[in-house]
């Protein structure tokens, strides 16, 4: 997810090639130089002679590229990322039923007045699974619905019981797709799936 390229960077008097990914999150340089700039410490994005000069709250710095490819990080950089919301696709105008408890106050604040407590007013489901009942009882829910897109969110790394690889075995077990993914805390990640038009 995101946008990637290679390019020959410039940062605090160092030059190397580098690996480029760009999310929402933020611009991050792998190889020879190891770099992450948080989008959010990025001030401007100027298009130069010798390709992108992304100006920080820190050091600047320069990513070589022709003049196309420069246009093209210089738009993507300078987009404003999604917000979790949009991501998640929940609003006042598209609410979403949460199936689950949750302690995690990124998650709390984004569903802050934007879910219903009748699961067939909902445009979408999310499930808070932390555990296998869980996860079934989150699939059974998205059973009953099965016009309806649900979020299946779970702890990210080893604090999970229930990780990536379980909810989609069990989740495609039963016919389900999954179409989409983010992160949505430190603590939490999140995949979406809809169950496979017969």
């Amino acid at each position: 997810m995101g946008r990637e390229a290679v390019a020959v960077c410039h940062w605090q008097g160092d030059v190397a090639e580098a690996r480029l990914h760009l999310d929402s999150q933020a611009l991050s340089l792998r190889g020879e130089m190891r770099v992450d700039i948080p989008r959010a410490d990025i001030r401007d994005v100027v298009l130069a002679d010798d390709g992108v000069r992304v100006l920080t709250n820190g050091p600047e710095l320069l990513m070589e590229f022709a003049a196309v490819e420069a246009a093209r990080w210089q738009k993507a950089l300078l987009k404003k990322p999604p917000t979790l919301a949009e991501k998640l696709g929940v609003s006042v105008q598209s609410p979403g039923f949460v199936l689950g408890d949750y302690d995690d106050a990124v998650l709390a604040d984004v569903l802050h007045g934007v879910v219903v407590s009748d699961v067939t007013a909902a445009a979408l489901l999310l499930a808070v699974v932390m555990d296998e009942n869980g996860l079934v009882a989150a699939s059974d829910l998205a059973l009953t619905v099965p016009d309806k897109h649900i979020w299946m969110l779970y702890r990210k790394g080893k604090a999970a019981v229930v990780g990536d690889k379980a909810v989609r075995a069990h989740m495609r077990g039963l016919g389900f797709i999954d179409s989409k993914s983010c992160a949505v805390s430190d603590q939490l990640t999140a995949t979406r799936y809809r169950l496979r038009a017969r």
